[in-house]
């Protein structure tokens, strides 16, 4: 009979694709590993992993796959349940799309961190299809995602917040026609921000397009302030530099000046106070002017 032990061992190889990676990792000696593996197959009369150039997971242990994340969640799931209180304790993983992360969430990152120490708080950036992957394998608790439109039964939307977007320039620009020569500081290809001016330009007749690729908002308005082109961004996240002059920018029509942001987790993963206490500063502190609830 499968052990959750076992289920842990196994998700960690598959995991890491190496037994020396999975046994440093669980604090076990490589041949325990090894040992415990070798007891799966046999239980379930069935080979996990090809061993030719690593630990390859086989149709079966892509199965069986699945079945251990949900397994181990549930269990983490329940001693979370079990223990979980006003004041959190435990982990708590967020994932953010880089343009998002630069803005605003290191400040309540840190405040998260002074008012509840206890929780052990873990933060990456990435694009939104990888973040929205490890959060359907429960890596992380929630993220923050920017997308025109997507739609996943196990992906539940917290939070939406809507943004402005404007054209952006260094001051000495004053028509959108010389604006819009310049080269274009954006984030990668699929970015909505970057979808959105595209269109808006096309509309316009400007086909020849340059783009140079940038992966933080801070460092597109660095790039904007220091002449290096333009940009199309969130109108709350360059307010303080337009009025200090640093920067001017202009309007686009409807709908080319909005964009949505999620705040999405697992639907099956349990809401603990310590996402629960999260998302209440989010809400208490976002910058963004506009925010409703979804159910989905």
């Amino acid at each position: 009979m499968m052990e959750s032990n076992e289920l842990r061992i196994f998700k960690a190889v598959a995991q890491e694709g190496s037994i020396t990676k999975a046994a440093k990792i669980m604090g076990y000696v490589q041949s325990n590993v090894t040992a415990r593996i070798q007891q799966l197959e046999s239980e379930l009369k069935t080979p996990l992993f090809y061993r030719q150039h690593g630990m390859i997971l086989t149709p079966a242990g892509e199965k069986l796959k699945v079945y251990a994340e949900q397994i181990i969640h549930l269990l983490d799931e329940a001693n979370l349940a079990l223990n979980d209180a006003d004041n959190p304790v435990g982990s708590l993983s967020i994932g953010a799309s880089p343009t998002i992360s630069s803005f605003h969430l290191p400040e309540i990152l840190a405040q998260y961190h002074q008012s509840y120490p206890k929780v052990d708080l873990s933060f990456i950036t990435s694009n939104t299809d990888e973040l929205i992957t490890k959060l359907l394998h429960f890596q992380l608790d929630g993220a923050f995602v920017k997308s025109l439109s997507f739609s996943d039964d196990n992906i539940v939307k917290e939070l939406v917040f809507e943004e402005t977007l404007v054209l952006i320039s260094s001051p000495q620009y004053h028509d959108l026609k010389t604006v819009c020569s310049k080269p274009f500081l954006m984030n990668t290809t699929g970015c909505p921000n970057r979808i959105l001016l595209e269109n808006w330009l096309t509309l316009n007749g400007i086909h020849n397009i340059r783009i140079m690729e940038f992966n933080t908002l801070d460092a597109i308005i660095e790039g904007v302030m220091a002449d290096l082109g333009a940009s199309f961004v969130p109108q709350s996240a360059v307010k303080k530099y337009e009025e200090s002059g640093r920067l001017q920018s202009f309007s686009i029509p409807a709908p080319y000046n909005a964009v949505k942001t999620f705040f999405i987790r697992h639907k099956d993963s349990q809401k603990t106070s310590a996402l629960s206490k999260f998302m209440e500063m989010i809400e208490l502190k976002t910058p963004y002017h506009s925010m409703v609830r979804t159910a989905g």
